[in-house]
């Protein structure tokens, strides 16, 4: 089967944040939660793995032909709370079911390289690795270090109990989260990011995409969005508490049926109050990008 894989962003990007995300993923090695603290989300981190850029030139001469393979695992849940996902590129989708007394992890695994036969034979070097610990439920995507090439992707469909904290670090691949009822963090190199109907706190990290986010933010809660190129578009209700903080270096900022006292608003930012301020709002985006804040 022929099949391009679309590359968002350009590969000067790609060359120059690999990296970056190795350094953070060795400094955040030990930390007990893939380097992620749930209160301090700033910055790129868990990152297990990378694109193999520095391998790719005496590779396959082509991505052309691709081959696939399903799979699926389903983890009881006893007295787990966390879902994490470490992946490498792909489509991933992870929606809450009320009641569930499983994670359920189904998708596909694909190769592509230079013929059907090449892509078939390396598919076994492309593996999912799903931990059932005591308090988290873990998956990761395993592929060679060196890919010679050869685009090794996987897209995951997640279900979980609606109670689960979510986090998801995935190198390049749209990220649709819905109907958490806890924290939500994503962090993604290339790709859109939705997440909608989350009841929690929400730390997106994102380097060129779009997010769009719907999120009802308990008192003292956090929502932390941030891209370097793209839009931000935040949907929160009228009655929501926190501080509020935005900036955009190239773009514009629009706060629509929300009342921000005490405003502070220059070319490139605007701040203020929302409610009493018990929370913590912060949007940024750091070379392009709109940024738009909605009361529902």
């Amino acid at each position: 089967m022929k099949q391009k894989q679309n590359r968002r962003a350009p590969y000067w990007r790609l060359a120059a944040l690999a990296a970056v995300m190795i350094v953070a993923f060795l400094l955040t090695i030990g930390t007990g939660n893939d380097g992620k603290d749930w209160d301090d989300w700033s910055g790129w981190s868990g990152w297990g793995d990378w694109d193999g850029l520095d391998c790719e030139l005496d590779g396959v001469s082509n991505t052309n032909f691709e081959n696939r393979e399903p799979f699926s695992f389903d983890v009881g849940v006893v007295n787990q709370t966390q879902f994490t996902l470490n992946g490498i590129g792909g489509n991933v989708t992870v929606t809450a079911i009320p009641g569930a007394t499983s994670v359920i992890i189904t998708g596909e695994k694909r190769v592509q390289s230079e013929s059907d036969e090449d892509a078939q034979a390396h598919m076994q070097e492309l593996t999912v690795n799903v931990q059932d610990l005591p308090n988290e439920v873990r998956v990761e995507t395993d592929r060679p270090q060196c890919n010679e090439g050869r685009k090794y992707i996987v897209d995951y469909t997640i279900t979980l109990p609606n109670y689960f904290k979510t986090l998801v670090n995935i190198i390049g691949g749209d990220v649709t989260v819905d109907s958490i009822e806890s924290d939500v963090v994503v962090n993604n190199l290339s790709g859109d990011i939705t997440i909608t109907n989350i009841h929690g706190s929400a730390a997106i990290d994102l380097f060129d995409g779009t997010i769009v986010s719907e999120v009802t933010l308990p008192l003292n809660g956090k929502i932390d969005l941030h891209t370097f190129n793209g839009d931000i578009n935040l949907s929160i209700a009228e009655n929501t508490s926190a501080e509020f903080s935005s900036a955009a270096s190239n773009g514009t900022i629009t706060v629509t049926n929300l009342v921000l006292q005490n405003k502070i608003e220059t070319p490139t930012s605007q701040r203020g109050r929302l409610g009493s301020g018990q929370g913590t709002i912060t949007l940024a985006a750091d070379q392009s990008g709109d940024i738009s804040v909605l009361g529902f």
